[in-house]
């Protein structure tokens, strides 16, 4: 084997390790972002939220998502979950009011504006 093809393989093996895989199927999912951190105890109460929604357990959410807001008050995504698990629960008005919280604790670098004004949409 030759040197060049020898780099040429490991540098594609390289390549290949650092590729993140994505979930599909999960409508409730941030689709342009990702939460503030993919670990801890904040990340795996989105993800039970997550799940939660896709099971159509509102209840559920709102419960997790509330234990994620008492340990991180100041998380965006948890209030956009917020008001995703209230839309779904048929509460527009607890909806929007979530969607306004997670107004005004997002940055620009969170990408969640677009996402707010779709919800905020379906809300009203």
């Amino acid at each position: 084997m030759t040197k060049s093809l020898f780099f040429s393989l490991i540098i594609g093996l390289l390549l290949a390790s650092c590729t993140v895989p994505t979930e599909q199927g999960n409508r409730f999912q941030v689709s342009s972002t990702k939460t503030s951190s993919t670990t801890g105890p904040v990340a795996e109460l989105h993800r039970n939220a997550i799940a939660a929604l896709d099971n159509e357990n509102s209840n559920q959410s709102i419960e997790y998502l509330q234990r994620a807001i008492r340990i991180e008050p100041r998380n965006p995504f948890s209030w956009h979950y917020l008001a995703q698990s209230y839309w779904q629960a048929g509460d527009y008005a607890k909806c929007l009011a979530m969607i306004d919280r997670s107004y005004s604790y997002s940055r620009p670098a969170d990408n969640l504006d677009g996402e707010n004004q779709a919800l905020k949409q379906k809300c009203r």
